[in-house]
């Protein structure tokens, strides 16, 4: 099991589950935000997000999801169909009460009928990430397979194309940010440090004349919250705290009143 069951994200597992025929992604960034749309069965599935591969997971991921609730509905539909009636069973046997048992065989899936590696190599990856997004360490894995075996996919949240590993060895530190990390704008640097993490709507106040909207992002063990009078200057605001925190960034003034 071993050698085919390794963590996978959205978008790889998605494209195994739907083979080369697959449909492109349509990926349009606006500002700090990334739209990534794709059509499967008819259906559009779309994401926003910090970047184009994050996107491109989130929507991956509802499609995921709803191949796997359709085809669990389509094998029980079937076997609902193929089942053969069943004999009426008595209420009691030479003057004993039988008890009868609950039919649920309908509510069940066969698990040779599911694509079950294609889910649970996406649960194992998503496992590992909010592992990593708690500030714990995740080790490398690699597949035990021959060599002759094509390499495993890259993650696609952290942009190490080419690279075995489906997650970072080492959660990046302080000593990883960049020399003028203090110019650089909040939202991308915190992108940058912790590629992985997305940001929460949190919705905003009635208030039409002084609307202020909040974002919140959870990270190492933190939770930070931003507020501003747009969803980006929420989520700017809650990268700032972020950045100020976990990694001992000040931002200069013309960062921050830009």
């Amino acid at each position: 099991m071993r050698k085919w069951l390794m963590p996978k994200n959205a978008t790889v597992a998605l494209h195994e589950l739907q083979g080369p025929g697959m449909a492109e992604f349509v990926v349009n960034t606006n500002g700090q935000e990334t739209k990534a749309e794709i059509v499967i069965n008819n259906v559009k599935y779309e994401a926003t997000a910090s970047n184009k591969n994050l996107a491109k997971a989130k929507a991956s991921e509802k499609a995921l999801r709803d191949l796997m609730f359709a085809q669990m509905t389509r094998l029980k539909q079937q076997r609902s169909v193929a089942q053969k009636p069943i004999a009426a069973v008595p209420d009691k046997v030479d003057g004993v009460p039988v008890k009868s048992e609950p039919d649920d065989a309908m509510d069940c899936i066969n698990s040779e009928d599911f694509p079950m590696e294609h889910l649970a190599s996406f649960a194992l990856h998503k496992l590992f990430v909010q592992w990593e997004a708690e500030g714990f360490e995740v080790p490398c894995i690699k597949s035990s397979r021959a060599k002759t075996a094509a390499p495993p996919t890259p993650t696609a949240e952290n942009g190490t194309a080419g690279k075995t590993s489906y997650l970072p060895k080492v959660t990046k530190s302080a000593s990883d940010l960049p020399p003028d990390a203090s110019m650089h704008h909040p939202t991308a640097l915190f992108a940058y440090m912790r590629p992985q993490i997305a940001y929460e709507d949190l919705g905003s106040n009635n208030d039409q004349l002084n609307r202020e909207f909040m974002a919140g992002l959870r990270s190492d063990g933190h939770y930070f919250v931003g507020k501003g009078r747009s969803k980006k200057l929420a989520r700017k605001a809650a990268a700032i705290d972020a950045c100020k925190e976990l990694f001992g960034v000040v931002f200069d003034d013309s960062v921050l009143n830009g």
